[in-house]
């Protein structure tokens, strides 16, 4: 047994990985149990011979079967993920380097409860390009995010969650109302360059881009849905510095200008407006709440004349904001 047909996915020594195999073959039920709690039902799996005596990792459902050569580098990853888990023991560090190669959202997503279970006992460290491995849950038994980055110089930079930030982030997740201001469209923002617009809610996520198509396009990505509101901005920001953002824009409704001047105090390198209206769309009179006048028109498709010229201005400045080194 000098060669085995297994393929280097997760080591160059995949003779080692092979004999670990061998060993699990012969009582493979914690090792299924684990695999289970991400493929269920778990595939039947064997390890072969050919006949010019290389051994492969067999994968079989009924007369279908697939080698370790046909098989879809996701799931022989996986292999190799489980693999490090299933006899790890309390106190063990486990690295894992992009465990989503390869492997379907909906399994990404079970995949990293398994490493947030296994999390509470050991150290587990993944360097991912995926949000479904950013378990935000976890920050308060103690885990981190750390950004990797360019500088403004071009050379590398690691940027990480302090405490407090930490905690405004399980504060914000626990908000029943915007449950959503975390959630997984919003972890997509920890892995783009730079240039975050931040926007107080999802209507201002949906209408600005009306507002874009008339007064000029805003040159970042918006963050998520919204940060929940003008108040949660401040927070949100926070976490965006301490991550080493350089450009961030805030944009606020016309009745919330009074966070402004703690936003400019507190984040002197970031960029914070008010649109000139009191909210991004009109909204009609309902019982027990007055019209509001919006930045848009009564239908919602035209930025309001009287409001055209200022708000192309303050979406220039913005750009010119984000382009400057």
């Amino acid at each position: 047994m000098d060669q085995f047909g297994f393929p280097p996915i997760r080591t160059t020594n995949v003779d080692q990985f092979s004999r670990r195999l061998f060993k699990i073959a012969r009582d493979p039920g914690k090792f299924n149990s684990l695999l289970k709690r991400v493929i269920d039902p778990v595939p039947n799996w064997t390890i072969d011979q050919q006949d010019t005596g290389q051994y492969f990792l067999k994968i079989s459902k009924g007369q279908a079967s697939h080698s370790s050569e046909g098989l879809g580098e996701g799931l022989v990853s996986l292999f190799y993920i489980i693999d490090a888990l299933y006899d790890s023991e309390d106190g063990d560090v486990i690295a894992i380097d992009e465990p989503e190669l390869s492997l379907h959202p909906a399994l990404q997503r079970k995949l990293s409860r398994v490493l947030s279970d296994h999390a509470r006992t050991r150290q587990i460290i993944v360097s991912t390009h995926s949000p479904y491995f950013v378990p935000l849950e976890a920050l308060p038994n103690g885990a981190t995010v750390i950004r990797t980055h360019l500088n403004s110089d071009s050379t590398c930079c690691i940027s990480q969650l302090d405490s407090k930030s930490s905690k405004s982030i399980f504060g914000l997740m626990k908000n029943d109302n915007n449950p959503h201001v975390l959630g997984l469209l919003a972890q997509e923002i920890f892995f783009v360059e730079d240039k975050i617009i931040l926007v107080e809610g999802q209507e201002d996520v949906v209408f600005m881009s009306k507002v874009s198509e008339q007064v000029g396009k805003l040159n970042g990505t918006f963050f998520g849905w919204g940060v929940g509101g003008a108040s949660n901005m401040k927070h949100i920001t926070t976490i965006l510095q301490k991550l080493g953002y350089l450009k961030v824009v805030g944009i606020l409704d016309g009745n919330e200008q009074e966070h402004l001047g703690e936003l400019k105090g507190e984040f002197p390198n970031y960029h914070f407006f008010a649109i000139p209206a009191n909210d991004i769309r009109t909204k009609k009179a309902v019982p027990k709440k007055d019209p509001v006048e919006g930045l848009l028109d009564d239908d919602n498709s035209q930025v309001q004349p009287k409001y055209k010229e200022e708000t192309e201005r303050l979406f220039a400045n913005a750009n010119e904001y984000l382009q400057t080194q």
